[in-house]
């Protein structure tokens, strides 16, 4: 076992994703968001549960990300969140992605490599109801479908947009951006096999009528809920957790100071041991003299600033090297949930578990 590594729980992923697959209808099919590695779970292993739980696609941010998918052998429908541009097109047909398009979109370029392909590219029309990140604002929803008349071999699969509130307490926003969809959609061609998403992770959970016929849940796959105040929760699990072993200890003599800038000075003579993982193993820097990890199932404060490779805690005289030491996860009684750790270095679980990397993942069932 190496010294530091991410342990995901894949009984733990397989249980989210049969909680979010019951709370939706049956007649609305559900996709994996697996970008990022699967929010650093692990695409391929997140993608193989949740296929055999009855998802019916996947979703990434790029084409390479999709590519990947494909060359490990998964031949489901693999969406693509982010516009491609013109070098990512050749790839995207070639590995037969949904590659979402908009009016700011090479479509030229799209065609031609279709047609050289001698393939019908299938895309999806992304809507700006008020994310501003991309996509067709609804009233040129018209002159759009009117340019795809001149491209036979492009397709229209579907369309879909991003709420951009719809984990907050309040859903008048994220409602007001599903009536400017509806609009959208009023102009699009719908059929039984036309594709329409909405649903974020907080859509699936909080807000029926974005769920249309295909929900998209992300961090709740993982574990996360996508707030502390939406009105509904899910019974889920975490999935993820980040485990190193000590490997040096000392004393740290009174007046002395610990690790760059000398930010923490001991009050009086204590045990500090030194933990072998640091930012550039994605391990926040802003967790320096906040954070806290478990040895022998008890809290030991970070002191000092996180280094690149190693950071160091205040640990009691039990403490030895080869000690177990649980940054994310359980440990005895004591847990330190990627929430607890998001909080103390003010930003998102999404950001914490998406940056961890250098360190392998072991994949278990328990």
């Amino acid at each position: 076992m190496p010294v530091s590594y991410m342990e995901i729980n894949l009984n733990a992923l397989r249980h989210n994703l049969k909680v979010i697959r019951a709370h939706l209808p049956k007649e609305v099919n559900v996709l994996a968001v697996v970008k990022a590695n699967a929010y650093g779970h692990g695409a391929k292993e997140t993608l193989r549960i949740a296929l055999e739980e009855g998802y019916v696609a996947a979703a990434v941010a790029r084409v390479e990300e999709g590519a990947e998918l494909r060359d490990a052998g998964f031949t489901c429908p693999i969406y693509v969140l982010g516009l491609p541009l013109p070098e990512d097109m050749p790839i995207g047909v070639n590995k037969d992605l949904i590659m979402p398009i908009d009016d700011t979109v090479d479509l030229d370029a799209l065609e031609a490599i279709a047609a050289v392909s001698k393939k019908t590219i299938e895309v999806m029309l992304p809507i700006d109801t008020g994310m501003n990140r991309i996509g067709t604002h609804p009233e040129d929803v018209p002159a759009l479908l009117k340019k795809l008349e001149a491209y036979p071999h492009i397709h229209a699969h579907g369309t879909f947009t991003h709420m951009a509130t719809a984990d907050h307490k309040e859903k008048d926003a994220a409602l007001k951006q599903l009536d400017r969809f509806d609009e959208a959609i009023s102009y699009m061609p719908v059929d039984e096999n036309f594709v329409i998403s909405s649903a974020n992770s907080a859509g699936v959970i909080d807000i029926p009528r974005s769920w249309h016929n295909l929900a998209r849940p992300g961090i709740i796959i993982y574990g996360p809920q996508p707030s502390d105040v939406m009105t509904n929760k899910l019974d889920l699990k975490y999935a993820m957790s980040v485990v190193s072993h000590v490997t040096h200890v000392q004393i740290l003599h009174k007046g002395e100071a610990i690790g760059y800038g000398g930010t923490y000075v001991a009050k009086e003579d204590m045990k500090t041991a030194t933990v072998p993982i640091g930012y550039a193993d994605g391990w926040h820097r802003s967790l320096s003299n906040k954070g806290v990890v478990l040895i022998n199932g008890k809290r030991c404060p970070i002191v000092g600033r996180i280094c690149m490779d190693q950071f160091m805690v205040a640990c009691d005289d039990e403490v030895r090297p080869g000690d177990e030491v649980v940054l994310m996860g359980k440990q005895g009684e004591e847990e330190i949930t990627v929430d607890e750790v998001s909080a103390t270095a003010e930003t998102i679980p999404h950001e914490i578990m998406c940056d961890l990397k250098r360190i392998p993942r072991v994949f278990v069932e328990k």
